[in-house]
């Protein structure tokens, strides 16, 4: 069985800090559930304490407020996830091409995973604040896990020297965002589709 995203993947090494990071991890599970149900403006704080089993001050001492809470749980599925796999796959120096697929693999298993609370945290961020960096800060986070993974490839010699591996993770970025803004506000979007499509695109421009 998969560990759950939000679940942290070090072991505490103090009972404290264990106890810490299980109050996280049930803060995290219960608005999860919430966030899945009800969407992430209907779910009160209130609701996620009763959920979770803490008092307020127990959850105002892990997230300043809700909000921050969603760019925790955003940040867990987008950015820890992704760099964790990323960091696998260069230590295990796997092609390029193949990093790409299973990528977009494992983001699709997310996305069937997560449905709901993916698209609801996609859109937060698109009516968020533009004068918060935290955004700015992922977005930024992922294209320089991509742009390792293009140095990487370029040293190795199946990434095409053609374009600077800066370029070449900017654009993969730019696509990746589109699409799933784009899936985000539209029920009907095709997903899948998409996203096997963007893997054969990206394969190829790698190779121009």
């Amino acid at each position: 069985m998969n560990t759950p995203f939000w679940q942290e993947t070090a072991p505490a090494a103090t009972r404290r800090e264990q106890r810490k990071q299980e109050f996280r991890e049930k803060i995290m599970e219960a608005s999860i559930q919430l966030f899945e149900k009800n969407g992430c403006d209907a779910t009160t704080l209130e609701e996620i304490c009763e959920q979770a089993e803490v008092s307020r001050p127990t959850f105002y001492s892990y997230y300043p407020s809700k909000n921050d809470l969603i760019k925790a749980l955003a940040e867990k599925l987008w950015l820890n996830a992704a760099t964790n796999f990323t960091a696998l796959f260069i230590a295990e120096n796997q092609s390029t091409q193949d990093y790409i697929r299973s990528f977009f693999e494992m983001t699709q298993q997310q996305l069937s995973r997560y449905d709901g609370l993916e698209r609801d945290l996609i859109r937060q961020s698109m009516a968020g604040d533009p004068s918060d960096n935290s955004n700015m800060n992922m977005l930024s986070g992922l294209t320089s896990m991509f742009e390792t993974v293009y140095r990487a490839g370029q040293k190795r010699g199946d990434v095409s020297s053609h374009y600077d591996t800066d370029f070449l993770a900017e654009m993969s970025m730019g696509v990746i965002s589109t699409t799933m803004m784009k899936w985000a506000v539209d029920e009907n979007y095709p997903i899948d589709k998409r996203l096997k499509q963007l893997s054969d695109f990206i394969v190829d421009t790698l190779s121009i």
